[in-house]
């Protein structure tokens, strides 16, 4: 009697391997959709902590922190660091003596330096060079800006989120390119422009902007350069994901296909929308620390109408 042959034929193997790949081909869509909603899951909860950060330093000093003490001297950043659970880092930047501003920029106190031989030491560059986990939205992959400072080149760090300066530009003044808008009112801004507290916010703690995703900008683009002025602030000239160029006065990389479309302007203020890397929108935070999604197709009108502070503007549902 013959045996009969119990192995697989080449055909069937085939037909099993031509099985598992449609199988995988069909899960592989659903793994990475579940993996960005775990990724904006978590940006959310960073915005969350962000939000509270600003309500607790209200609370503690009354006010908003500053948006920026001119290009260099330090932005909310810095200023909010003990209200993310970041007290060393907070003990170790040292802002501006109060006796020194205004009008004096002492460079001891920029961004960048290192200076030990002060009382109390001044660190700020040792800081600049750590990276926050709650200030790096997972779904933007950390970047590194490479700064020279008296001939000697050293890594800063870049995050993700960015404060709101309002519908015009960062300097807070009314624009006639490329669009014609008048400044509306912001919770952020330029030292001594804008010092708000949450009184000032006359269209609503919940009708206005705070804080919203940004794209680390990639190589010398200083996008999401937070630590510095014109890197840590958005407007709402251009929309969010908005495949206009920001305009800026820093060097950028015009990457339309990563999102980050952009041009130099060669003048002395910045027009920069809130950018993602999710899908179809970008994470806000308001004024009373709620957290939203926000459609890239939302009306221009009523993004610029959340970010606006005393604008007067009726704010829709969004």
């Amino acid at each position: 009697m013959r045996k009969r042959n119990t192995g697989f034929t080449l055909v069937e193997l085939l037909v099993v391997i031509a099985i598992i790949g449609i199988l995988v081909a069909l899960l592989l869509p659903a793994i990475q959709a579940a993996r960005e909603a775990a990724r904006r899951s978590q940006c959310i909860n960073n915005l969350k902590q962000i939000g509270v950060a600003f309500q607790n330093y209200h609370d503690t000093y009354k006010q908003l922190p500053i948006g920026a003490y001119s290009c260099c001297w330090g932005t909310w950043q810095p200023a909010i660091l003990t209200f993310l659970e970041e007290q060393e880092l907070a003990d170790m930047y040292q802002f501006l003596p109060k006796d020194l501003y205004p009008p004096i920029f002492d460079d001891n106190y920029r961004y960048d330096v290192l200076n030990l031989t002060k009382n109390p030491p001044i660190r700020n560059r040792e800081v600049c060079q750590r990276r926050i986990a709650t200030l790096t939205c997972p779904s933007d992959e950390p970047q590194v800006s490479q700064r020279v400072l008296s001939g000697q080149t050293y890594e800063v760090t870049q995050h993700s989120y960015v404060v709101n300066y309002g519908n015009t530009n960062n300097y807070s003044v009314d624009i006639t390119t490329p669009v014609t808008l008048k400044f509306g009112g912001a919770p952020f801004g330029y030292k001594p422009v804008i010092w708000a507290r949450h009184a000032d916010i006359k269209d609503g703690l919940s009708n206005t902007l705070m804080a919203s995703e940004t794209c680390q900008g990639i190589g010398t683009d200083l996008r999401g350069f937070s630590w510095w002025a014109p890197g840590g602030q958005f407007t709402t000239v251009f929309p969010p994901n908005s495949s206009s160029q920001d305009i800026v006065t820093q060097s950028c990389n015009d990457q339309p296909k990563m999102n980050l479309p952009c041009r130099n302007n060669g003048g002395s203020w910045n027009i920069q929308a809130a950018r993602s890397r999710h899908p179809g929108g970008v994470n806000v935070t308001m004024c009373d620390g709620s957290v939203r999604f926000v459609q890239q197709t939302i009306g221009i009108d009523v993004w610029r109408a959340v970010s606006t502070s005393k604008g007067g503007d009726a704010v829709p549902e969004f």
